[in-house]
């Protein structure tokens, strides 16, 4: 536990350092190509709502926009009760039981009017139950150590997942300018990387799997000379079958472990469609447009090669025409260029999500554009 929270703690620290450092290498070579009074008239601090931004479609100069549509938002919200309900029912329904067999079995069915000895455990349950331990061992370390335990199982899988769903509703329908919106994105960050749900319902099945073997093989060597008894009675029909041995505990998986598995995969669709929405509204905030498409400067090679994200290159000849009065200065002057694909966006991933509208400022500025044009007052060569 010490070292899983050691893990997470200094990933979050090395993370927040290195982001600092792409932050102040981006900020130097912006200085160096004069692109920085670019990125500062473009962020704008005005707060709006992610649900009211206008995508941009293309990185060229475009009046098309892809808006989102009401229904898309409703279906957002729907998603998010559905998550919350999900979370609750999955932490309070139980989520595993455990049933004791063979003569311990028996004897604690005796003790209980013969009632299957089943237990069942939901999250809070088991919660409960190892704080019960602290309390029974009454030691320091026990009592810090299993209620640590105890809070980190209650915190981790259901106050954490129900905060980063209230976080990922203000993004959405909350007007927010870029430096909130890049704050609640490492929130999100944070929070998604303290929600374990999955890991909870993956021990569960691994339990499930592995206890019975296990409780077996730990008292039933330890009871070889009942055996043949227990056999016997086993076939006179005195005991069942799973009864007849010393212990044995199996460990079954009930439906709140699958509710969970439910809600993680519905908080995995929710935040990725408010984090890539998000990312995108920065993007089109920060990036002017004749910046969109251009990340590195050409370089003078005596060869060029076209280099791609994947180290692939390829040896592209230029032949440059030049007059026969000035003077070649290279046989072959080359240019090196690094090319990064465009990853997808919002847009890509959601577009039957969004309808594609026209900015009337542009629009109204563009036809201008084409009047002017037709009217000769602008050289078309400009």
């Amino acid at each position: 536990m010490l070292a899983q929270l050691l893990s997470q703690i200094s990933s979050h620290i090395i993370i927040h350092y290195h982001r600092k450092t792409i932050d102040a290498a981006k900020c130097r070579q912006d200085d160096e190509w004069g692109a920085s009074r670019l990125f500062d008239d473009a962020i704008s601090p005005t707060a709006t709502a992610l649900k009211q931004h206008s995508f941009m479609l293309d990185y060229e100069a475009s009046t098309e926009r892809a808006q989102v549509r009401k229904c898309t938002s409703w279906l957002f919200a729907t998603l998010l009760v559905l998550f919350v309900l999900l979370v609750i029912c999955g932490c309070s329904l139980p989520s595993f039981s455990i049933e004791t067999f063979g003569i311990v079995g028996l004897a604690i069915e005796s003790g209980q009017q013969f009632r299957e000895a089943k237990t069942s455990y939901s999250v809070f349950d088991l919660a409960q139950m190892i704080m019960a331990e602290a309390r029974y061992l009454n030691s320091a370390s026990d009592l810090v150590g299993l209620g640590t335990l105890a809070s980190l199982l209650v915190v981790t899988v259901f106050v954490t997942p129900l905060t980063q769903a209230v976080s990922l509703f203000g993004q959405w329908f909350l007007p927010t300018n870029i430096y909130q919106r890049r704050e609640n994105m490492v929130a999100n960050e944070i929070l998604s990387a303290w929600q374990y749900m999955e890991v909870y319902v993956l021990s569960i099945v691994v339990s499930a799997w592995q206890l019975g073997g296990v409780s077996e093989f730990m008292i039933n060597a330890y009871c070889s000379p009942l055996q043949s008894t227990l056999n016997a009675l086993s076939y006179t029909g005195v005991l069942k079958q799973e009864d007849a041995q010393c212990f044995r505990v199996d460990a079954t998986v009930e439906v709140a472990s699958w509710l969970l598995v439910a809600a993680s995969s519905v908080l995995w669709l929710i935040s990725h469609f408010v984090c890539s929405a998000s990312m995108q509204k920065v993007q089109d905030e920060i990036l002017p447009t004749e910046r969109r498409l251009h990340s590195d400067r050409w370089l003078h090679k005596s060869e060029q090669q076209l280099v791609t994200s994947e180290s692939e290159t390829m040896d592209v000849t230029m032949n440059a025409s030049m007059d026969d009065s000035e003077e070649r200065p290279d046989e072959s002057l080359e240019r090196k260029i690094k090319i990064t694909p465009v990853p997808p966006r919002f847009t890509d991933y959601y577009f039957f999500g969004t309808i594609i509208t026209t900015s009337n400022k542009q629009a109204v500025a563009k036809k201008e554009i084409v009047v002017q044009l037709q009217n000769g007052n602008i050289d078309a060569r400009n």
